[in-house]
């Protein structure tokens, strides 16, 4: 394969290395593969130089000839071990544990008021669930209830979201994809004896299937926050590459109206119409109507 001068994406270099997307994220946190540009949105672009400083990082064996990189994959059963064998000695919990840590020191150096801290129930802490393959940076579902789950997207499978404001707040999980996020925010929620319900996508996927989206919009109250930062090992993210988004709503009426489908919690059918109308959704607000009337 030819290596051009332009930029790449991660998707493309993945392909390059012969490796999955999740590998050149890890690549890319464990500074051994430079991106030369990071966009906006927080997307990655690589060069050609990018990609042989990776592959070729002491300059040795470095074929003459640039411009022919071989590429051929190693054998399925071998690349796996390699990946495993990569993963090892990286303890998730305790870099989780640092990070949320630097999180909160950086959040109470900038808070000039801060608010009393809020008592939280005590629960035990899950023990973290090890995927059974190499879970995408970013993952789709068509539906949280007896439906299919698709693990990597396409760009035309993106969900039109809100923008975020001081009341939605982004994040990824250590726990894997977006079934085991949801299925631990109802255990812990129910073990701690605190209020959630699931709106959005991810509330109108408990009622039909619908098209592929990519996170978790979930109601909780103020004081329940660091209790599932917790319990769901979340580390803060932007919004184009967050799992989870956490809504902070206090009102007694939005977790009044809530009601269990096939396992979880909920809002309202007028609640969750609501919120797809500000969302933007309105193709699948009229499907709720249609569906499910008043």
């Amino acid at each position: 394969m030819n290596l051009e001068e332009k930029l790449y994406t991660s998707t493309e270099v993945a392909q390059i290395l012969g490796v999955s997307l999740r590998s050149v994220y890890r690549y890319l946190e464990e500074n051994k593969l430079d991106a030369e540009v990071k966009t906006a949105t927080g997307r990655h672009r690589f060069t050609k130089q990018n990609i042989l400083d990776f592959l070729y990082p002491n300059k040795d064996n470095m074929p003459k000839d640039t411009q022919n990189i071989p590429t051929q994959p190693e054998p399925k059963q071998q690349k796996i071990k390699k990946e495993e064998k990569a993963e090892e000695p990286v303890d998730w919990l305790a870099r989780f544990r640092e990070a949320a840590n630097k999180f909160k020191t950086e959040e109470a150096a900038n808070t000039v008021q801060p608010e009393p801290a809020v008592a939280t129930p005590s629960v035990p802490e899950p023990e973290l669930v090890e995927p059974i393959a190499p879970v995408a940076p970013k993952d789709t579902v068509t539906g949280l209830g007896d439906f299919s789950f698709v693990s990597e997207p396409s760009q035309e499978q993106a969900v039109e979201e809100k923008e975020p404001d001081s009341s939605d707040h982004y994040y990824r999980s250590m726990l894997g994809g977006l079934k085991e996020i949801a299925q631990n925010i109802d255990k812990s929620a129910r073990k701690a004896s605190v209020d959630y319900a699931f709106t959005l996508n991810a509330g109108l996927s408990l009622h039909k299937p619908i098209k592929p989206f990519s996170v978790l919009h979930v109601y909780i109250k103020s004081q329940d926050k660091d209790l599932f930062e917790k319990m769901l090992q979340l580390v803060p993210s932007d919004k184009d590459t967050a799992q989870v988004c956490l809504r902070i709503s206090n009102k007694d009426s939005t977790y009044s109206g809530k009601k269990e489908l096939h396992g979880l919690y909920v809002v309202s059918n007028m609640q969750l119409k609501a919120d797809l109308l500000e969302a933007g959704e309105e193709e699948l607000a009229k499907e709720l109507d249609q569906d499910f009337p008043f």
